[in-house]
């Protein structure tokens, strides 16, 4: 009987025993797998827009140079009865082409544009005039802020100062100068993008800032 007991108190601490040793070192529960997430595939940004020229626009240009002559007789024909015989302009909401720093800003393909499609109470002139036709008064209309004066000043500074590299016809002479006599390029500019260049620069071309005075330079980009 004492026999008995014995072997069943070393049988019980042996199962205590187990208990105890699973318990200290307990074995990891079956974790289910992590699933991966599907990955959002990545949108390449858009190809950057070109600039686009004028000519790609729907523009089209002429098939002279622009003359002056013309574009007089037709302003006074049609044109002054609205903006003036001076460009100052008569009626309500005309531009007044006499003002010399809002011109400055203007580019001959801004004024045709308006020649050609109308604006607020300006009717569309398209159908009156032809491209050529346009095309000369969209060019004339700095007349009426340059005085005669400036524009002798003018090609005097050019004529000293630029035909060396830009040619005494403004064609061009050094490589990478732009030709003056490009309508198409030309019909783009304002007199402040040339005022930027000249003053600061760019390539080939000096900055003229510190040989030229402001008025000396805008004479000259006013004569081109």
């Amino acid at each position: 009987m004492k026999g008995r007991l014995t072997w069943l108190l070393i049988i019980t601490s042996l199962v205590l025993l187990t208990a105890l040793t699973a318990c200290g070192n307990p074995q990891p529960l079956p974790v289910a797998p992590t699933s991966i997430p599907t990955l959002i595939p990545a949108t390449l940004p858009p190809e950057p827009t070109a600039t686009l020229r004028p000519a790609a626009l729907g523009v089209t240009f002429p098939s002279r140079s622009p003359s002056a002559q013309a574009a007089e007789a037709l302003y006074q024909q049609n044109c002054a009865n609205c903006h003036g015989v001076d460009g100052k302009g008569l009626v309500p909401d005309a531009r007044n082409f006499s003002d010399a720093d809002y011109m400055r800003g203007q580019s001959p393909l801004r004024f045709y544009q308006i020649i050609s499609d109308g604006r607020n109470e300006m009717p569309a002139w398209a159908d009156k005039l032809s491209v050529d036709e346009r095309w000369d008064l969209a060019f004339y209309l700095w007349n009426f802020a340059t005085p005669p004066e400036v524009l002798e000043q003018g090609k005097a500074i050019f004529e000293q100062n630029c035909v060396t590299c830009h040619g005494p016809d403004g064609k061009g002479v050094v490589p990478g100068t732009p030709d003056f006599t490009n309508v198409e390029w030309m019909a783009g500019q304002s007199p402040s993008d040339f005022f930027q260049v000249v003053t600061e620069g760019r390539g080939t071309m000096p900055s003229w800032q510190g040989r030229l005075s402001p008025d000396e330079r805008w004479a000259a980009i006013e004569y081109i």
